[in-house]
């Protein structure tokens, strides 16, 4: 099990991420937390938002930036999102290391998983917090 971040995510449902991850998506599936389900959904709804996702998704042709949105609208059953009822009270209980919202969501649901987490890049607050959680961090570029 693998949980992906915002980009990873853009990655998987524009058909761009690597086999290995793709794999992933349609064997096991795969988790993301609602903050990266969020940004993702924004970047790609909001033309006044401009970041690296936002470029990304620009450079999508109009079929691939439609169907990028209409995941997006409705995402897949294989991307799986904890609810927080669940993941709430494990993410309060995250105290050995201090986390942001961000970092606490997708550690908590790691966790929760019992799953490896992917992403772009890694702060050292979230790399501690793996390293104490015992939960294996894989920092890779999100496209294939």
């Amino acid at each position: 099990m693998i949980v992906v971040d915002d980009h990873h995510l853009f990655a998987l449902l524009a058909d761009q991420a690597d086999p290995g991850l793709q794999a992933d998506l349609s064997s096991s599936g795969v988790f993301t937390t609602s903050a990266w389900y969020y940004r993702l959904a924004r970047a790609a709804h909001d033309t006044r938002f401009i970041g690296a996702l936002s470029r990304q998704i620009e450079t999508l042709d109009p079929d691939g930036r439609r169907l990028v949105l209409e995941l997006l609208d409705e995402l897949p059953s294989t991307v799986g999102i904890l609810s927080p009822r669940v993941l709430v009270p494990v993410m309060a209980k995250l105290t050995a290391v201090q986390l942001n919202l961000l970092a606490a969501e997708a550690v908590g649901t790691a966790v929760v998983l019992d799953a490896a987490l992917r992403v772009v890049a890694a702060s050292q607050p979230l790399e501690s917090a793996c390293e104490h959680f015992g939960i294996d961090l894989v920092v890779s570029p999100a496209l294939g």
